[in-house]
């Protein structure tokens, strides 16, 4: 009978290598002592440094949100008035969708003329159009006045004035 070849282990495997299990066996990819130690003062110092990059762009940005905070317009108690008072009727009027430009008409005058001096002219813009809307002779006449972009710029810049001077988010409730 023959003899059969043990095929479990390869002749020259780990088994018989003696570098492979010998910890003084030298690794071709570790760094000497010397060069580890100045590569984890290395990754060290890039670690401080990215930290006191993110610690600065975190002060940056408080510090800019601060600022702009404190920049915000503060708008005449009258001109908050006013615009509270054409916010109500908006929202009472929203309700049943009945939206009366006669209900509106005077409260925009109102607006216009207690407006400061950094929006007065978008505020008359606004009123302008309002009551060109009101005089239009026929829906068509109207319908053709709507959608200037003139005056829908003129009336967000009242309506940013308005909700950062009289802080309308301070007072109301977040989510």
């Amino acid at each position: 009978m023959a003899a059969v070849a043990d095929t479990t282990e390869p002749v020259d495997g780990p088994a018989l290598d003696p570098a492979a299990h010998d910890p003084t066996a030298h690794d071709p990819t570790a760094l000497d002592p010397a060069a580890d130690l100045v590569s984890r003062r290395r990754a060290r110092r890039w670690w401080w440094a990215l930290g006191a990059l993110a610690l600065a762009a975190v002060l940056t940005l408080m510090w800019v949100a601060q600022r702009s905070e404190r920049e915000a317009p503060v708008a005449p108690k009258a001109f908050c008035k006013a615009v509270k008072a054409f916010e109500d009727e908006l929202t009472r009027t929203e309700e049943r969708y009945d939206r009366s430009i006669d209900r509106q008409l005077p409260l925009v005058r109102d607006m216009a003329e207690t407006a400061p001096r950094a929006i007065r002219a978008d505020a008359q813009v606004f009123l302008t159009q309002l009551e060109a809307i009101a005089a239009a002779p026929n829906r068509k006449a109207r319908e053709a006045l709507q959608d200037d972009p003139r005056v829908e710029e003129a009336v967000d810049n009242v309506n940013r004035y308005a909700t950062q001077g009289c802080g309308f988010f301070d007072r109301q409730g977040g989510l």
